[in-house]
């Protein structure tokens, strides 16, 4: 049996065997496909049995990507207008990771876009921030998302995790990070059988937080370089920039200007305190800032304690817990509208619409209403129309230093409620209003329209 089953290792990977064209003069990487059945039967942080991909028609693959690594130094010096050089330290870095494919069922159904997210390694595994908050829109508008793991740690936890599914994986330095996420895409763009069978027009790249600061160091340093991407979602950046090598970059950092292609950057309210002093809004650099919002929320939470149930990445697969209830305004929506906007600012440059600040005193502290409700910002209908305190930040729970990212949700008190809505036709009427406002400025999709108002009619408010 053992012998059977090395023979159709052996013969499969002969078989599916897949040279990329290198991003550079090194030699190609190579892609290998993860057997279904490897190891414990899914892929870590993956959607599989976390998402219903079948009523979603989607389905999931997993690749081992390897080759050979290039890294960066910094060349001259780097400015706060992040217009930046870079020159090669190194070559020949070997690495192997992994790519989680999730595409259309159907390939006709594929749009030619392809979302690559650098996974989010905060927490010491992958994990799929933005995937989780629009993993919906993605699959009902026929992107094609690349979930790629580009840093050291997330490698190492696959490893751990699942040594028999993901031989080899090593990435040995966070250095090479940045020449992996241009590998990942040429692999994507020599090889469309990955997304199935059609060349991508477009790739995107996102990332979220720790991976959004790395993200912005390739846009500035590396992208002018790779030519690798079309266009980049940053997701939750702070104000600075993840260092490439030695040395850190300026602590107040722009994303350069002189890109040809389009850069959005995705702001919570959590996020703005960190961020103000690099707020831009330029011919190729748009920020959004949504209000009410948390750096990381409740609804993607419910996909991660799932997924951390089954993968135990985290204190033992226990679910993630605070204080007080997590922040549950709806994000997904104003990053459903930016992913949106972004794909065909890419495709046509068309730009997006600009958005009002989160109303701020000096920089420094965020300005509120009545309810301890920010002011100023995209204000989506579950805000503008609250039921409600929605704050950026929560205390306590089980993993050190998640909650003060997870933000609040604090019911009004039922007088206030009967204060704002003396019966449940009027609460309607200000949602609806909220969300058609949203919907005419390009902050909320009619599709999401269309939940969120069927959502407030179906709610007990007051």
């Amino acid at each position: 049996m053992k012998r059977a089953r090395a023979l159709l290792l052996a013969t499969t990977l002969a078989i599916c065997l897949i040279p990329v064209a290198p991003a550079s003069a090194a030699p190609a990487p190579v892609v290998q496909p993860v057997p279904a059945g490897a190891g414990h039967g899914h892929a870590v942080s993956g959607a599989e049995g976390i998402v219903d991909l079948v009523r979603l028609g989607y389905t999931e693959s997993e690749y081992l990507l390897s080759g050979a690594a290039e890294t960066y130094a910094q060349d001259g010096a780097w400015t706060s207008d992040g217009v930046w050089k870079t020159k090669v330290s190194s070559t020949g870095n070997p690495y192997t990771t992994r790519m989680i494919v999730q595409r259309p069922a159907d390939p006709a159904r594929f749009n030619g876009t392809v979302v690559v997210e650098w996974l989010n390694v905060s927490f010491g595994v992958d994990i799929p921030v933005d995937l989780s908050q629009s993993y919906e829109y993605l699959a009902r508008e026929g992107y094609a998302y690349v979930g790629l793991t580009a840093q050291q740690v997330g490698a190492d936890k696959l490893t751990e995790l699942d040594p028999a599914r993901y031989p080899g994986v090593s990435i040995s330095d966070d250095a090479l990070s940045y020449d992996i996420l241009t590998q990942a895409a040429s692999a994507v763009r020599a090889h469309p059988e990955l997304v199935g069978g059609r060349a991508p027009e477009v790739v995107l790249a996102s990332g979220h937080s720790q991976s959004a600061t790395r993200l912005t160091t390739y846009a500035n340093a590396v992208q002018p370089r790779s030519k690798a991407f079309d266009g980049f979602l940053v997701h939750g950046r702070a104000g600075g920039a993840a260092p490439i090598a030695d040395g850190l970059p300026p602590v107040n950092t722009r994303v350069r200007t002189d890109l040809p292609v389009p850069v959005f950057v995705l702001q919570a309210e959590t996020d703005v305190i960190l961020s103000a002093s690099v707020r831009q809004d330029t011919e190729k650099v748009r920020t959004w800032e949504v209000a009410g919002t948390g750096h990381a929320d409740q609804y993607g939470l419910d996909l991660y304690n799932a997924a951390n149930a089954r993968d135990k990445g985290i204190n033992g697969g226990a679910p993630t817990y605070c204080d007080k209830p997590v922040n549950g305004m709806t994000f997904r929506y104003a990053q459903n509208a930016a992913y949106d906007h972004l794909h065909r600012w890419a495709r046509t440059g068309s730009a997006p619409p600009t958005a009002p600040p989160i109303d701020m005193l000096l920089g420094l502290i965020i300005r509120r209403d009545a309810d301890q409700n920010a002011l100023g910002g995209i204000r989506l209908p579950d805000f503008e129309a609250p039921i409600a305190t929605y704050s950026p930040h929560n205390t306590g729970g089980n993993v050190p230093g998640a909650c003060l990212i997870l933000g609040t949700t604090t019911p009004f008190a039922p007088p206030r409620l009967v204060q704002l809505y003396p019966d449940h036709a009027t609460y309607v009427a200000e949602f609806t209003a909220a969300a058609d406002k949203a919907r005419d400025a390009g902050y909320l999709l009619p599709e999401d329209h269309a939940e969120a108002v069927a959502r407030a009619q179906a709610a007990k408010v007051p």
